[in-house]
């Protein structure tokens, strides 16, 4: 527990001494204001390997979001919750059930909640079942939200992790928001928000003047 409080404020510091060297342009943000004026619980969704811009840019809003309950979960969710997020403890092969509900109790509270729906693990950029059950249990809309920065570095991972260079422009897109029918297939429900989130990111690369490796490059 100690090392994982260091390691939170050793890698908080970094991360926001990036931050400090960057401006992020918010595009779309009506959308998330319209959402939130007419009292409609948010989920914001977003792929795993775009998730730094996009939690830069909501620091210190109550949402809800998930850590593993691995030792790098412990130094990540220590590291929301010093920056205004509340973590839920879980993932899809650890603690996934309860961590969903701790998030699904939340948004029924009144908080936003962002969900990595590709994560932790991929397969990439393919929308996973748990972002369903925060909306069908919820009432919630899914609003797409995506990050890019005009000189990038991608990982050699799994989901090629976004990070922006010091004083790059930076975007975080908000797309269409996304109601899911109470009827409506898991399938066909799960395509729509990928390509819902899909569609973000082209938008944030093309703003940003990019063109981003696939996610399953090494």
């Amino acid at each position: 527990m100690l090392f994982a409080r260091v390691a939170a404020r050793v890698i908080g510091a970094g991360v926001l001494g990036l931050r400090s060297t960057i401006r992020i342009e918010e595009i779309h943000q009506e959308r998330e204001t319209d959402l939130k004026t007419r009292g409609v619980p948010i989920v914001y969704a977003l792929w795993h390997g775009r998730m730094v811009l996009c939690i830069l840019a909501r620091r210190n809003h109550g949402i809800v979001t998930m850590a593993s309950r691995s030792k790098d979960g412990e130094i990540v969710a220590q590291w929301l919750e010093r920056n205004g997020y509340i973590a839920a403890r879980g993932s899809t092969r650890k603690g996934g059930v309860a961590g969903l509900q701790v998030v699904i109790d939340r948004v029924r509270a009144g908080h936003a909640a962002a969900l990595t729906i590709d994560g932790p693990k991929g397969p990439p950029r393919e929308a996973q079942r748990g972002v369903l059950e925060v909306v069908r249990q919820t009432g919630a809309v899914i609003l797409p939200v995506s990050g890019a920065s005009s000189r990038p570095w991608f990982a050699k991972s799994w989901d090629r992790f976004l990070v922006p260079a010091p004083f790059s422009r930076c975007v975080a897109t908000f797309g269409e928001p996304i109601s899911i029918p109470p009827g409506m297939p898991d399938r066909e429900a799960l395509d729509r928000i990928g390509k819902g989130v899909d569609a973000a990111t082209i938008e944030a690369d093309r703003a940003v003047g990019i063109v981003p490796p696939p996610p399953w490059a090494r």
